[in-house]
């Protein structure tokens, strides 16, 4: 199996159309060259349990295989199908451009979770185009909301969270994972509908156009992207060819407040659900009142950095610190196990994971992968390990008060079912 470094890409194969600025474990490239040299037979399925934004969806279909992504975060689940979209969806984009050019009334909510951010008349116009997106369709779930969304559609929300980014700009730190919040209502953002709906359409017409360069053509049933968890899979025994997939990183990022603002269009709840959403997603900066029964089968390296991390002279380790740890890896153990239940035997399986730190201890998570993974029935047939400058680690200014050195490394690990 060919291996290339998962975050180096090659500029004549990097698919770059114009999508969601997301945080990605791996490249296109790399996808690409690992199905590619995987030599599946046709028919196959390749699942992602952590789909994220979904490369791996993606580059399956464009390899002709059939897919399952995974994600707890319906936003990742919106953003995944938008990628799918195939050159026959383009027409009925074309015409949705041109009813965002009509007054619909949309009322709002008091209570509006993207009120947050902007003035009355700027959620109105967001809610605007929502409207044009949905139809007169009333949902009573995020979830079935989200699930009965096709295609089009998705690249049309996808182009709603992007313009509302933009606006945004102001209140995005350098940590890309976390939003500020204006401190009164005068630094709410404003603008009016005309503007909106142009810079909107605009978007739409540019990520039709980053569709027309690729060969966006294939059985729209390919890939089956849901809602879901890593840690209970929807899936027969046996019934995945290749996993490829990067688990969530273990350096407390908060996915929830990372796509906040999407969150606080798609949801239709507001923000309790949102705040539900943020708790059940693996790697939340939540932790649970108790870890009864959760440090089973962790293997023995990743015990003794919990137990380090227990014992650690900072404050919060022995409590909160702790308590997410053990969290995190509890998810991860039942992540790997269900995913050797729904693989086929002599099949292979690749993570790509990041190293990192808490304080000055060493997270070695490749090697708690590997102890997770063989205790569950999964071979090691190869480790490569690539440096990775650009990490999620040195996010946090503060690491310099423990350690000098930064510096994390990306392992590829490609496990086979035996």
């Amino acid at each position: 199996m060919l291996i290339i470094n998962p975050k180096r890409v090659s500029e004549s194969l990097e698919i770059k159309p114009y999508w969601y600025n997301y945080y990605a474990g791996y490249s296109h490239t790399f996808t690409h060259e690992i199905i590619k040299s995987a030599e599946l037979q046709q028919g196959a399925i390749i699942l992602d349990p952590w789909n994220g934004a979904g490369t791996t969806t993606l580059m399956a279909s464009i390899n002709g295989y059939k897919s399952v992504g995974i994600d707890l975060n319906p936003v990742m689940k919106i953003i995944a199908t938008a990628k799918q979209l195939t050159k026959n969806d383009v027409q009925i984009l074309e015409k949705k451009i041109e009813d965002i050019s009509f007054q619909n009334k949309v009322s709002v909510n008091i209570d509006d979770p993207l009120s947050v951010w902007f003035d009355y008349s700027a959620v109105e116009s967001i809610r605007k185009v929502e409207s044009i997106i949905t139809g007169a369709e009333k949902y009573y779930s995020t979830h079935n909301k989200v699930s009965s969304m096709i295609a089009w559609q998705c690249l049309m929300y996808t182009a709603l969270f992007n313009c509302v980014r933009e606006y945004l700009c102001e209140f995005i730190p350098s940590n890309p994972t976390w939003i500020k919040k204006p401190k009164d209502n005068l630094k709410k953002i404003s603008f009016c509908w005309r503007d909106f709906r142009n810079k909107y359409s605009s978007l739409v017409r540019d990520m039709i156009d980053g569709i027309s360069l690729i060969d966006h053509d294939w059985d729209p049933e390919l890939s089956k992207i849901m809602i879901g968890t890593s840690c209970d899979m929807e899936l027969k025994n046996q019934s995945c060819d290749l996993v490829l997939t990067s688990p969530p990183y273990c350096t407390r990022i908060d996915y929830g407040v990372a796509t906040l603002p999407e969150l606080s269009i798609l949801c239709v709840s507001g923000t309790t659900e949102i705040n539900n959403i943020r708790r059940m997603l693996m790697g939340t900066t939540t932790v649970p009142k108790s870890t009864h029964g959760m440090l089973d089968n962790l293997g023995d390296g990743c015990l003794r950095f919990i137990r380090n991390v227990e014992n650690h002279y900072s404050k919060a380790s022995k409590t909160y610190y702790y308590k997410n740890f053990v969290q995190y890896f509890f998810s991860l153990q039942k992540s790997i196990r269900e995913v050797n239940r729904v693989l086929k035997f002599r099949s292979k399986c690749i993570f790509v994971v990041q190293d990192s730190y808490y304080k000055d201890l060493h997270c070695d998570l490749p090697g708690y992968v590997i102890e997770m993974a063989e205790s569950n029935g999964l071979r090691l047939l190869e480790n490569v390990q690539f440096e990775s400058k650009n990490n999620m680690a040195n996010l946090n200014l503060k690491a310099k008060l423990y350690r000098k050195k930064n510096v994390a490394y990306e392992n590829v690990l490609i496990f086979e079912k035996d």
